[in-house]
């Protein structure tokens, strides 16, 4: 299978190391031939360039990095979108392409394009969630802007011409099709954010190790990875570890984040955590799982909101695979069906202060749990819904295989 994919996301950020190479170097040790279209944030270093192509050749994939604008502005997006069907358009003449495969809205715009004037070639839009309403629900457009306007009309002729379609959640494919949005003839995939779990791995002394470094060696440790503001519901999470600790005084939450955690730290000292309870760390995404495991439990409370039916959020994928069970919220993605996994998640129905209070002593009795007993099942919870090796890439390569059958039918 010869594959040109595009994104727009860099292969140098966090994101593109965490949720874009470890498929593609999947997708390639089971026979994929993939060649990368990347745009790199301005000001990448060329070193560290060198030495991500380096790693990737050796992986057996062909890089192309492309540089990003800083400006948001729509005239760089469209210089940029130029810039994606140029680059992709030579690429995949020049590689014969089956498939070109697209991250997200602005390089699907550019895939359609290629796809069309790449004898064979089959377009596969990987949309990342509804961008349009994300942008709306996170209050950065209003619905009737011209912004919002225009990528919903994208959108629409994008998912009508796709000859395949990834998308995070079963809750987003289902009303995909049920509001009629999708091409009769389109192969649909669903292909959650997953996790290398293996990496994750529970290792007994990593954990004990980097217990003692934070010292909380003696303490139940809550954590809270990743971004905040915008939909996090940081006072929610504050309250509920407030009521942990009302019923278990040696408790500790500890938060691993960059952004700024002013108003966290604020709602929880509110809520009654004392200053030497908080714990907050910036950690970069390779200190990660040996700072998970350090924990007890892992939490994920986020605004629910439309755009978020299409979200499967890579912190709570990735507490499970440490060996922290989990706290979230229905209404996100497909996060509903962890109540079936009664020993690894609680699932919370709203984010009402009485059902967040109600949901303090079940967390607990989780994060209580023998740890080796306790990680079993969230591992293994990870592997089944999570899973890079069991999940993800076999349903990439799956839609890969059924896309150049059609090609060749």
């Amino acid at each position: 299978m010869r594959v040109v994919y595009l994104s727009h996301t860099g292969m140098t950020e966090p994101l593109g190391q965490s949720q874009v190479l470890p498929y593609l170097r999947g997708l390639t040790r089971r026979g994929a031939d993939i060649e990368v279209l990347s745009f790199e944030p301005v000001g990448t270093s060329p070193g560290a360039v060198e030495t991500l192509r380096d790693g990737l050749r050796k992986d057996g994939i062909v890089w192309r990095p492309l540089v990003r604008s800083s400006s948001h502005a729509f005239s760089m997006k469209l210089y940029e979108a130029g810039q994606a069907v140029a680059g992709g358009l030579v690429e995949s003449l020049r590689k014969r392409a089956q498939i070109i495969h697209a991250r997200s809205y602005l390089p699907a715009a550019a895939a359609a394009v290629v796809a069309t004037l790449s004898p064979g070639a089959r377009f596969l839009f990987d949309n990342r969630g509804m961008v349009g309403d994300e942008y709306v629900d996170g209050g950065h457009w209003k619905r009737e802007s011209a912004s919002y306007r225009i990528v919903k009309r994208v959108e629409r002729v994008l998912f009508d011409r796709a000859d395949g379609l990834v998308v995070l959640t079963e809750a987003l494919r289902r009303w995909l099709l049920e509001h009629g949005l999708v091409g009769v003839r389109t192969e649909m995939e669903v292909v959650p954010c997953c996790v290398d779990v293996p990496r994750f791995g529970v290792v007994a002394e990593v954990r004990t190790a980097t217990r003692l470094e934070l010292g909380v060696a003696d303490r139940l440790v809550v954590v809270y990875s990743g971004t905040l503001g915008s939909w996090y519901r940081e006072n929610e999470m504050a309250r509920l570890v407030g009521r942990m600790r009302a019923l278990h005084p040696k408790l500790t939450f500890l938060v691993l984040s960059r952004a700024p955690t002013d108003g966290l730290r604020a709602a929880a000292l509110a809520a009654g955590l004392r200053e030497h309870e908080l714990l907050i760390r910036s950690a970069a995404p390779a200190e990660m799982p040996d700072l998970l495991s350090a924990g007890d439990l892992g939490l994920s409370l986020i605004d629910t909101c439309f755009s978020k039916i299409g979200s499967s959020p890579t912190k709570v994928a990735e507490y499970l695979a440490a060996g922290l069970p989990v706290v979230v919220n229905a209404g996100i993605g497909d996060q509903t069906d962890l109540r079936k996994e009664a020993g690894a998640a609680v699932v919370i129905d709203d984010l009402s202060s009485g059902s967040v209070d109600a949901a303090a002593a079940p967390a607990l009795a989780l994060a209580l749990r023998a740890h080796a007993e306790r990680a079993a099942t969230t591992v293994d919870v990870a592997r089944r819904h999570f899973g890079l090796d069991e999940v993800g890439i076999p349903r990439y390569l799956g839609l890969y295989e059924r896309l150049v059958a059609k090609r060749a039918s």
